[in-house]
């Protein structure tokens, strides 16, 4: 079944292919994680340069902003994965529950954060009206996927579906999850800024 989850359509693929097979490979989920960064890279380079820090929705971010958004976010994602194991089991355990596949996250997603419009917290955002280079803040996010995949080398399969870690909004979620979440979050925000910060 294709998730109704409208932000995230264009990888209606990928949720079908990890929706009819096995728990994804590591190399899946970065090729698939790397697609998502991508995307968001081409379709940013391709606006005009002056609307990258413009505010076209009174109060909303930036193009810039959102960018931003995702590159703490993500950074906050692998510096976790960078945790010792022995810590993050004592502080949080190991799951208990069934683990989420990439369509359960998307759910989950849609549920706790878009319905209930759950903000960001202060520190992944931008302060207002601060501005950004463009090339400089896509070489970070750049940066950003590249330190994340090299935190991910350092899980094998079984480990990703035993440790968790917590997510702001979310509650506990596993390094498997959190890599659904990251991939899930980039396509939410590209879904955004094609409908909404086109000129």
């Amino acid at each position: 079944m294709i998730p109704t989850f409208t932000k995230v359509t264009k990888s209606n693929y990928y949720h079908l292919k990890y929706k009819i097979m096995e728990t994804p490979t590591k190399n899946q989920l970065i090729q698939d994680m790397e697609k998502s960064f991508q995307d968001t890279i081409d379709w940013i380079n391709q606006q005009a340069e002056s609307n990258f820090n413009e505010e076209m929705l009174q109060g909303k971010w930036t193009i810039a902003g959102h960018l931003y958004h995702l590159i703490k976010s993500t950074k906050a994602v692998s510096q976790g994965m960078l945790i010792p194991k022995a810590v993050l089991q004592t502080q949080f355990g190991n799951s208990n529950r069934p683990e989420r596949n990439y369509e359960e996250m998307v759910e989950k997603y849609e549920t706790t954060l878009i319905k209930d419009n759950v903000k960001a917290p202060s520190n992944f955002s931008a302060e207002a009206g601060r501005t950004f280079e463009r090339e400089t803040l896509i070489n970070r996010f750049e940066q950003e996927r590249n330190d994340l995949i090299g935190a991910l080398g350092n899980w094998n399969k079984e480990e990703m579906s035993s440790y968790i870690m917590p997510h702001p909004a979310i509650g506990l979620c596993t390094i498997r999850e959190f890599i659904y979440f990251t991939t899930l979050h980039t396509e939410h925000h590209l879904a955004i800024l094609k409908e909404i910060y086109v000129k």
